[in-house]
């Protein structure tokens, strides 16, 4: 065998099983768009199972509706064990999109709070800003009126960089 075959040999068994261990997971950033979308229409129909698993991955990718649905999954317990810090949690990262109606749904809940509840609603939303916010996850997010109504529809868009991802915790 030559120099070069080796090389070939040696240099290819390095790549193949340097991407084995990596741990890097890819996604078609379409089947995260339309699994926020119908993720969000489960939840509306009650099909709190459906939803979940379908808004997960968008969530933790950073996608803005996929993230304010779980929160109230949480919140009520719809599929998931009832937590209010972990719901606070995902509004709070969710209300990086600044959307009023959001942003003031986590102000009431939050100010109804007590003192330490809401040392520990700080705490969790840092940690999933941290893990799930627009910057960790290099998303960049926009909103917009429907023609219809007054609904906000929120649009995100996550670029090719690598980011961390994170699971969905399920317990506090």
């Amino acid at each position: 065998m030559s120099f070069k075959s080796i090389f070939l040999i040696l240099f290819s068994l390095v790549i193949t099983s340097g991407c084995q261990s990596t741990g890097i997971q890819t996604k078609h950033l379409s089947s995260l768009e339309l699994d926020e979308i119908n993720g969000i229409k489960s939840y509306q129909k009650g099909e709190y199972e459906k939803s979940f698993e379908l808004l997960k991955t968008p969530a933790t990718w950073g996608y803005k509706g996929a993230q304010y649905t779980i929160a109230f999954m949480f919140l009520k317990g719809h599929h998931v064990e009832q937590s209010t810090l972990m719901g606070m949690g995902w509004l709070g990262v969710a209300t990086e999109m600044e959307t009023e109606d959001w942003s003031e749904q986590y102000r009431n809940f939050y100010s109804s709070a007590t003192s330490e509840q809401q040392l520990k609603i700080d705490g969790i939303v840092k940690e999933y800003i941290k893990r799930y916010g627009m910057k960790s996850q290099n998303i960049t997010c926009t909103k917009s009126s429907t023609v219809l109504s007054r609904r906000i529809q929120h649009s995100c868009h996550r670029s090719e960089r690598i980011s961390t991802v994170y699971e969905v915790d399920l317990v506090e």
